[in-house]
């Protein structure tokens, strides 16, 4: 049951309880990691029955996929906005940088990748991924180029966000030097 701190019963569209729920288990996952994107746990912060969690997504997997489509969604929308207002790229590889190293992007992206070994953004995300591949490859003229750019920066990021504090600790980089990486990336990019 959908109850308020009164307790009454709370009715909400199926679009507003859908959000509410993604939106507890990206605070779980940022506060407890993957352990925290399980059903029961959203079900009670997000103060609804385990049913009406189960009821819009069908399992803790899709639960776990949809957050996965949103934080995507999100980060290349940000991208694309930033892209369009014609934004340092050192810049914008700081924030793609930290959105998937903070609040667990990253590593849930991965564990998806491993459980199912793939993950299909939904149209929308797939169609920013060919917004921010056609907006590269206008300015570099050279749409393989433009790939082989999208796809360092992502291996460079999704590794950064997974096992960059570990990497970093065994080569001796301290924090200050791990911090200043995506814009030694955007830097180096340019002359790529």
């Amino acid at each position: 049951m959908n109850v308020n701190s009164a307790g009454k019963r709370v009715r909400r569209t199926p679009e507003k309880a859908k959000s509410l729920i993604l939106k507890v288990a990206s605070d779980r996952l940022s506060t407890f990691g993957l352990e925290g994107l399980n059903i029961s746990g959203v079900a009670k912060d997000a103060g609804m029955s385990h049913a009406t969690v189960i009821h819009h997504f069908g399992s803790t997997g899709a639960m776990r996929e949809a957050l996965l489509e949103k934080m995507t969604h999100d980060l290349l929308s940000d991208v694309m906005v930033a892209l369009n207002h014609h934004e340092e790229p050192a810049k914008i590889l700081d924030h793609l940088f930290e959105m998937l190293s903070h609040g667990g992007h990253g590593r849930l992206l991965a564990w998806l990748a491993l459980d199912q070994q793939a993950f299909t953004p939904a149209s929308g995300s797939k169609g920013l991924f060919t917004d921010i591949l056609n907006t590269i490859a206008e300015d570099s003229g050279d749409p393989v180029h433009a790939k082989q750019i999208i796809f360092l920066v992502a291996i460079a990021a999704m590794g950064k966000s997974i096992c960059g504090d570990a990497i970093a600790g065994l080569i001796g980089m301290n924090e200050t030097e791990a911090q200043q990486f995506p814009g030694w990336l955007a830097e180096h990019i340019r002359r790529i």
